[in-house]
Formats: structure tokens, sequence, C-alpha cells
């Protein structure tokens, strides 16, 4: 099970009103009866070979080590995030997933940042994570929070695309 961060692919049929701000959005802790909700979503933002299984979600949910929030949206989970603490002080961002129509509304910001803020809490000093070398947006978001790109590595999608590994000095 590789870990990936942040990506789009298809409709999630949710759809949000014209003025959805962030207001609106309320971050929570994920929970195992999210799992289905979190698949469905994952398979909307992460093509089929990237996508985490049922089985995969489960478990990085339940994981003893894992952090993992939920952000909703008008009643319905539009994204998460679930990080790996440790051992020690680094940490590792699993993926971040957030359906297309609430994009662009600061759901993936408030993740990352409630993610973060746990990180610190935990005494974690450093985070990584990988992105695609081709998703420029993702990238540019990462930098938006002061991760700076690290080594190239390649197929690491399957052998069938780059990524980057990304680092962040909390």
């Amino acid at each position: 099970m590789r870990p990936r961060a942040y990506g789009l692919v298809r409709d999630s049929g949710l759809r949000l009103m014209p003025n959805s701000s962030v207001s609106e959005v309320s971050i929570r802790d994920a929970r195992p009866g999210d799992a289905p909700r979190l698949y469905e979503i994952d398979q909307i933002c992460f093509a089929p070979y990237i996508a985490y299984s049922r089985a995969e979600i489960l478990f990085l949910l339940t994981r003893r080590s894992s952090i993992a929030r939920v952000a909703e949206l008008s009643g319905d989970a539009a994204g998460f995030v679930i990080g790996q603490a440790g051992p020690g002080v680094e940490s590792h961002v699993i993926t971040l997933d957030v359906i297309p129509e609430a994009r662009r509304r600061k759901i993936g910001t408030l993740l990352m940042s409630a993610l973060h803020e746990e990180l610190r809490r935990r005494g974690i000093e450093r985070v990584i994570l990988e992105v695609d070398t081709t998703n420029e947006a993702a990238q540019r978001f990462y930098r938006g929070f002061g991760y700076e790109r690290g080594e190239l590595l390649h197929g690491y999608y399957h052998g069938r695309s780059d990524a980057y590994r990304m680092r962040l000095r909390l």
C-alpha cells in the first residue's frame, strides 16, 4: 500500500450550493463507520490503479498510528485526510482527498491544517508526502504550507507515473 496525496478523477454526485463557503465546513475525527463514504471519495479522486481498496481505507482508519480527519459540507463528507504519526518525530501524509465539486473552497487547507495541528500536538517535527510529478496544482498547494520538493521517485504509482517526495518541518 503506497501513500499518495491529492488527485482528481470522477464526479462525486454531491451538489453544492452556489454560495457554499468555508464557514459551512466542519472538520471532525474520522470513524471506522466513515469507511464506505471515504472509499467512495477516494475512488472519485484517484485513478483505479492508485485508489485504495475498501480494506485499505478501513485499515488506515483503524491503525493505531493513523490520524484521520473528515470535512463535512452540507451534512455529507466532502473530503478527508489521513496521516501516519511516527515512529519518532516524523510523520507521513498518506492521502488528501477532496471531491471535485468541493475544491477551491479551502476544504483541503482546513484538512491539512487540522492534520498539522494534531501532529504538532504529538510532538512531530517533520512531515513527508508524495505527489504526482504532473499534478502542479497539488504541488503549489503543498508549497503553500511550506513543503519543499525533494527527490524524484520513478514509477512510484505502480510503475505508471512518477512522484516527488515533499518535506515540511513543522
